[in-house]
């Protein structure tokens, strides 16, 4: 018996390429899976004689010799499902466009290729075998192609598939009963919808299991949209996924489950819905969408971990001291910990006291003072049976780092946040370790950039830093100039952040250059940093190469001297890793331990270990700002770790004022909207404000607000608040009371009173008056910052006709002025303002054009 396996969910491109096999071998039987996509069943019903005897169930099988796999290339969930009519002697045939994930078997037959449709492979085969199509064989084969290829949309469309379909067509194919299967079937809103979905597939791994979450928004109900999601491949490869379409509102939620151990009806019923575990659905109020996807990844992990406590992972090392303990008694119990438990007499729990407080305290002379009276009690705590998944809940919404750990009132241990999300999320990023390992072990590179250095950096900045290096030796040290300045030397381009990192002791270094040259010097001895102010007011910045280590989940990091190379390792990305050694006798020597110049040349940006973006989520901001400024693209190992830092929510426990300062850089780029596009493109945006999309007429508006932007600074001469105008570029799509909440989280508040005032200005605007006088009575008291905004908003006519306002008020006193009206004898009084504001509309109007007719207008009507 030949029979033809097709997958679960099966789509008409299965369809196609089955019914194509049964023309090649008229033996082979189409064995229907339990479930079809409508499209499928609606195939079927259309050409209900042509598929007749074609197609057998499974209670029909008998044993069987040749199977062949339709549109898929799963060997092994084949050979599972048929174990009972299979043996050692069967033949197996596979017909599939998809990427093969797991190894085959060498006796298999394959005809795999990348095309976009699985039926093109075999159309091409039918051709080559002069195999005669009807009109109806023709248009069975022809539905897969247009389906899977998207009606030739797809980006994975090949020459192939639109040669396939041309030969379809030529024998007769039916685009009318096309049509009427596909295209009214899926209408254009629909199709909109299936592409958001594609657009915004995020992955969540949850102890080996993919699972998948995408959204969409629509502005009306999409009826039957579930039918639809077969179209997606990466769903139906997943364990589970779970979909939402909001729409007004109101979120639909389709998810979908292989695993019993994911139950899906029962994470649904949570939300106010139901099913069963492989299927179900809810649909919820008041929630975002992004919330929604926090929800269900919590009780994910909730269910993964839920036997997983605080107390498996907390450290039990704490430094406990009462309450009326002197500060000076606990001197040298403050490097071992970075906060003190104080508790009263019977051990409860009072609070903490932050140790770098205290030892600031003790450096200002301040020794007898009680712990008391350093005391934080407002601090969020855990007990030991608290749940990973609860305590990550807790972490996302505060900025605490240390979380003391109780038992009845007392401490028995200290967590910090790094540790749970590492706990939580690390296993997610483990998959490139070895990649990352090798880098490693790149055999630097030296070579002489002395002349690069001496052509891109003022004499006067050589000449301090040859001496530096100097007094380096002199001491027994090798210092090197490092970072972006470094980064801009080998780009051929000038910079002037000088930062020197000193294997010794930058601290004394620093010192006694300051002390030789009689020039100004800021230590911070407890960072082993300091800074140097030249004569000429700028500043070089120094420290000691160091490392940091954690002794256990609620230590200080232990700081400690390093190499060069360790200090570079410690990095973000490896075109920040070159150092140029100023030490003398080796002045101008470029180092490259980790490949940063053929990453500069090849324009890539890559990070130094698997868990770059995970310890410091603020790195997915920094690689894309660099990646738009700079016009590089992620290595792949990078853009997947970034894309799983994104899908994993790394941003929502990253510091709010490091993401503030972050975004201030990137929104005052010169290429902000390249970095904007990336943000975009990875998620980014879309994990900063709730509901975020990118449609083309925010992508209008945010090219305008950049040229409007550049105008107003040239026109005009002044600077433009690029922050505020970008973030409502960004947000307008929300109320106010929520971008009020993002602001303020996030450290804007500058930016709550730009968007307060664009709000009261924007209503003036419900109505544009005729004359550019009138016009000009409503913007003259609206600040320039926001009628940037109002023009890059405002369609091209009412944008030009304000710029063309302003300009000409910049030009109001050449037109004429107060001396003029004094050389025309009137005597200086209020009334000189009325004159003025007269002529000024009449200018504005066209009425008056140049200053000989203000001049007679003024003697007509005021003289």
């Amino acid at each position: 018996m030949q029979v033809i396996f097709i997958s679960e969910g099966a789509d008409l491109d299965a369809l196609s390429t089955a019914f194509g096999i049964t023309l090649i071998n008229p033996e082979a039987k189409i064995l229907l899976p339990d479930a079809v996509s409508s499209s499928f069943r609606l195939a079927v019903k259309r050409f209900e004689n042509k598929l007749k005897g074609k197609m057998i169930k499974i209670n029909d099988l008998k044993k069987i010799n040749v199977l062949y796999l339709a549109d898929t290339n799963n060997y092994k969930a084949s050979l599972k499902k048929l174990s009972d009519f299979i043996d050692e002697n069967t033949k197996v045939i596979i017909y599939d466009h998809h990427p093969v994930r797991s190894k085959l078997p060498k006796n298999v037959e394959k005809h795999i290729k990348k095309t976009g449709s699985a039926s093109t492979i075999v159309v091409y085969q039918l051709k080559r075998n002069k195999i005669q199509l009807s009109s109806d064989d023709a248009t069975i084969l022809i539905l897969g192609i247009y389906e899977d290829t998207g009606n030739f949309t797809y980006n994975t469309t090949t020459e192939k598939d639109l040669r396939a379909a041309a030969y379809l067509i030529e024998k007769g194919a039916d685009l009318e009963t096309v049509k009427n299967i596909i295209e009214e079937r899926i209408d254009q809103q629909q199709i909109s919808i299936i592409h958001q979905l594609v657009e915004n597939l995020q992955y969540f791994f949850l102890k080996n299991k993919k699972i998948i979450f995408s959204f969409a928004y629509s502005d009306r109900y999409i009826p039957d949209i579930s039918g639809f999601l077969h179209m997606i491949k990466p769903l139906q490869e997943a364990d589970a996924f779970f979909v939402m379409i909001n729409e007004k509102g109101k979120t639909s939620i389709i998810a979908r489950s292989k695993r019993k151990e994911i139950d899906v009806g029962k994470i649904m019923s949570y939300l106010g819905g139901g099913g069963h575990f492989a299927a179900a659905s809810a649909t919820v109020k008041g929630l975002t969408v992004q919330e929604i996807k926090n929800y269900i990844e919590s009780v994910l992990l909730s269910e993964a971990y839920k036997e997983k406590t605080i107390s498996e992972f907390m450290s039990r090392e704490i430094i406990t001291v009462n309450k009326d303990t002197q500060i000076q008694e606990i001197k040298e119990e403050l490097d071992k910990a970075p906060v003190v438990f104080v508790v009263d007499k019977k051990g409860k729990f009072l609070g903490i006291a932050l140790s770098r407080v205290l030892k600031e305290s003790l450096r200002h002379g301040i020794k007898d003072v009680k712990i008391e009276n350093f005391i934080i009690d407002s601090i969020i705590t855990f007990e030991p049976s608290t749940r990973l998944s609860e305590a990550e809940k807790t972490i996302t919404t505060s900025s605490q780092e240390y979380f003391p750990v109780l038992e009845n009132g007392k401490p028995v241990g200290v967590i910090n946040r790094t540790y749970i999300i590492k706990i939580l999320h690390g296993q997610v990023f483990d998959s490139e370790k070895d990649i990352f390992i090798s880098r490693e072990r790149i055999k630097p590179k030296f070579l002489n950039f002395e002349r690069n250095l001496r052509k891109y950096l003022p004499d006067h900045i050589i000449t301090h830093l040859e001496e530096i290096g100097k007094l380096s030796k002199k001491l027994g040290y090798s210092t090197y100039l490092v970072g972006g300045i470094v980064r801009d030397i080998v780009m051929s381009k000038k910079s002037l952040d000088i930062d020197l990192i000193v294997e010794g002791d930058a601290v004394k270094l620093s010192k006694e250059y300051a002390k030789l040259k009689k020039i100004p010097v800021h230590t911070f001895e407890e960072f082993m940093t300091a800074q140097l102010t030249l004569e000429t007011g700028e500043k070089i910045d120094l420290a000691t190469a160091r490392k940091e280590t954690y002794t256990h989940p609620g230590a200080y990091p232990k700081v400690e001297k390093a190499t060069i190379k360790e200090d570079l390792y410690r990095r973000d990305f490896t075109i920040n890793t070159l150092a140029i050694e100023i030490t003398e006798g080796k002045f101008g020597i470029l180092i490259d331990f980790f490949n940063g110049l053929k990453d500069i040349k090849d324009r890539m940006i890559r990070i130094l270990h698997q868990l770059s973006f995970i310890e410091d989520p603020i790195r997915i901001l920094r690689a894309l700002r660099f990646a738009g400024r700079l016009g590089f693209k992620l290595g792949k190992p990078t853009e997947k770790l970034l894309k799983l830092a994104v899908d994993e929510d790394m941003l929502s426990v990253a510091p709010a004022g490091r993401i503030n300062i972050e975004l201030n850089y990137s929104l005052n780029e010169e290429k902000v909207i390249d970095i904007l596009m990336l943000m975009n493109r990875y998620r980014v945006l879309h994990s900063l404000i709730p509901d975020f999309y990118m449609d083309e007429k925010r992508e209008e508006i945010l090219n305008r607000l950049r040229d409007t932007i550049i105008s107003f600074e040239m026109f005009f001469g002044i600077k433009i608040d690029r922050v505020s105008n970008y973030l409502l570029a960004l947000m307008y799509h929300l109320p106010f009371d929520i971008s009020y909440k993002i602001l303020q989280k996030y450290h804007f508040s500058k930016s709550v009173k730009f968007f307060e005032e664009y709000l009261d200005a924007r209503d003036l605007f419900q109505k544009i008056p005729r004359k550019d006088s009138q016009l000009y009575k409503k913007i003259k008291f609206i600040k320039k910052d926001i009628l940037v905004y109002i023009c890059a908003s405002s369609d091209i006519e009412l944008s030009e006709r304000i710029i063309r306002i302003l300009k000409k008020e910049e030009e109001k006193d050449l037109l004429l002025s107060g001396k003029d009206l004094k050389e025309m004898g009137i005597p200086p009084s209020p009334v000189y303002k009325k004159i003025l504001d007269d002529v000024f509309k009449k200018y504005l109007d066209g009425e008056i054009k140049t200053k000989k007719e203000a001049v007679e207008y003024v003697k007509k009507h005021y003289l």
